[in-house]
């Protein structure tokens, strides 16, 4: 593939070769996560944004060229990708923004943005050969996974913690996964799921540890600057929680960049929970030397950022740091009242770790850090069916009225 140069490890920075016909998960030497990287001299030779222009194909697969894929006719049939980026200007006039963005990316096939990670990661297990497939998920990687793997006809072994919410359990099971519960954490599920494809040679498609999920992610962050016009917002809030979605967001802004296609690198923003804030820690903490992220116990309700051990943690911290952005912290109490605020005044339902990057924004609006003028985006990364249980906690309640225009009546009058 004579586009792609290489890989690199994020920890050690030392150069791998690239084999296309393997598959290649860390760095031989540290062992640390690895970022492929691109020929963008050769690239931009035919990949302009003349040419994205007067593309008609509206999915992710119109930033093939930026892919590390090679046979297109393996992609999975489900339209991925090109999804909303709405200037939320309601929303924007009670906060008192002009450039307030919103990316719904709960509109892909299984309602989350990890379908972009698991449609590359899927291209390419099947470029080399591989159908046996496997991941650990806390339930949208998994059911993402399940999702595209049913629409090409294979059946996945999904890792989910037993206490996943029952939403995307179900997504995983209809869908036809074989889900196994683990008894335990996130972390637990995740490093079982490693042991497990190490004995049996399958395709494991785990987040921070697969550096083909990254290049899947960072389609998003091309969408939204190609839908601003490659005019790129001065921020970007990403929800985070093993890192790999924030990473991706840098990893496809460093590739604009290098291609001409925007003028200017926004700050990006990691918003976590205080209750699962080892990214954000790290940033704190960190001083001139090699990257440290400390594992903690994480309990935040938000489970799809609940993460002890961010195992793309130190290519979150470098998107924050290399971008001069900011790493900020939120209750749990702020993460449920902006499902309300969000749904409220956009029309638009996010899951917990959906709208976390919101309550990140409006933190750092509150103390003057990020201006009412400056261009920002949100993305908002998985639907609210998949959490309802959550929803329900800030969503109050109906009145029960009788069947009768009285009643109606009543009840109008009251309020």
């Amino acid at each position: 593939m004579n586009r792609v140069k290489g890989m690199e490890c994020i920890s050690c920075r030392g150069k791998v070769a690239y084999d296309a016909k393997k598959v290649q998960y860390l760095c031989p030497e540290c062992g640390g996560n690895l970022e492929i990287l691109f020929d963008y001299q050769h690239i931009g030779k035919y990949f302009t944004r003349e040419a994205l222009a007067a593309s008609k194909d509206f999915s992710m697969w119109r930033y093939a060229p930026l892919l590390p894929i090679q046979d297109l006719s393996r992609i999975p049939p489900l339209h991925i990708g090109w999804t909303p980026l709405y200037h939320a200007g309601k929303m924007g006039a009670v906060l008192g923004m002009s450039q307030l963005y919103l990316k719904d990316d709960g509109r892909n096939p299984s309602a989350s943005l990890k379908d972009r990670a698991g449609a590359v990661a899927l291209v390419c297990a099947l470029e080399r050969g591989i159908s046996s497939i496997t991941g650990a998920s806390t339930g949208n990687a998994g059911s993402s996974m399940a999702c595209l793997c049913a629409s090409v006809g294979i059946r996945p072994v999904i890792f989910v913690p037993e206490k996943a919410p029952r939403a995307k359990i179900a997504q995983l099971l209809l869908y036809g996964a074989r889900v196994l519960m683990v008894r335990g954490t996130y972390d637990e599920a995740f490093d079982l799921c490693l042991k497990v494809s190490d004995t049996y040679g399958w395709f494991n498609r785990n987040t921070g540890y697969n550096p083909f999920t990254r290049e899947g992610k960072k389609t998003c962050i091309l969408e939204i600057c190609e839908q601003l016009m490659w005019d790129a917002p001065d921020w970007v809030f990403v929800s985070v929680g093993d890192g790999n979605i924030i990473s991706g967001m840098w990893k496809g802004l460093r590739d604009l960049n290098e291609l001409g296609f925007i003028k200017k690198l926004p700050r990006i923003c990691a918003v976590q929970s205080e209750k699962s804030n080892a990214v954000a820690q790290a940033v704190k903490n960190y001083q001139d030397g090699p990257i440290t992220v400390k594992p903690v116990k994480a309990t935040t309700i938000a489970d799809s950022i609940s993460v002890d051990l961010p195992r793309d943690g130190i290519a979150a911290v470098r998107a924050v740091l290399e971008t001069k952005g900011e790493a900020v912290e939120v209750s749990d109490e702020e993460i449920l009242e902006n499902i309300k605020f969000l749904a409220h005044h956009s029309g638009i339902f996010g899951e917990p770790a959906g709208v976390t990057s919101l309550a990140g924004l409006r933190k750092l609006l509150k103390k003057g850090i990020v201006k009412p003028d400056e261009k920002v985006a949100c993305i908002i990364t998985g639907n609210g069916l998949k959490d309802v249980d959550s929803a329900l906690k800030v969503a109050g309640s109906g009145e029960t009225i009788d069947p009768t225009l009285e009643a109606v009546k009543k009840v109008l009058e009251k309020n």
